[in-house]
Formats: C-alpha cells, structure tokens, sequence
C-alpha cells in the first residue's frame, strides 16, 4: 500500500473520499511532489496538513481518531 492510499483509506470515514484525496494532493503539492510520491518520510507533514485542512470543519477528537486511523493503516501496510 502506498502512503497516499493508506491516508485516504484512513481518512474517507471521517471526512468522505473527496477530502480525503484533497488532504493527500494539498500536502503532495505543498511538498512538490505528487501524490504517488508521497513516502513514510512525508507522514509527519500530512499529518500537520491535515490537522490543519480539517480543523476549521472537524472536532479535535474525530482529527486524533482519523490521524491514529492513519498511523494503524500505515503500519499494517508496511509503511511504518
């Protein structure tokens, strides 16, 4: 599993797929890169991207959730 579709498999619960791959492209560009670039090196800047892209539309809590849904999926990928 790639880490863009270990982020959007993680995220589309919470936030829907359209979000989701929007979070993954905002940070891939933020990073210039695309997002089937995106490496276990860049999980600590989605993060931060999308702690921030979802903040202003999502409590606290269901970010914390969506973020150790992410770490979760990246591990049993084997991204982590």
């Amino acid at each position: 599993m790639i880490v863009a579709d270990a982020v959007r498999h993680a995220l589309e619960p919470y936030v829907g797929g359209m979000v989701a791959d929007t979070c993954v492209r905002a940070t891939a560009l933020k990073l210039g890169k695309t997002a089937d670039d995106l490496g276990e090196a860049d999980l600590p800047e989605l993060e931060n991207n999308i702690r921030r892209l979802l903040s202003p539309v999502a409590p606290p809590a269901a970010i914390d959730d969506a973020l150790q849904s992410l770490e979760r999926a990246a591990r049993e990928g084997g991204l982590l």
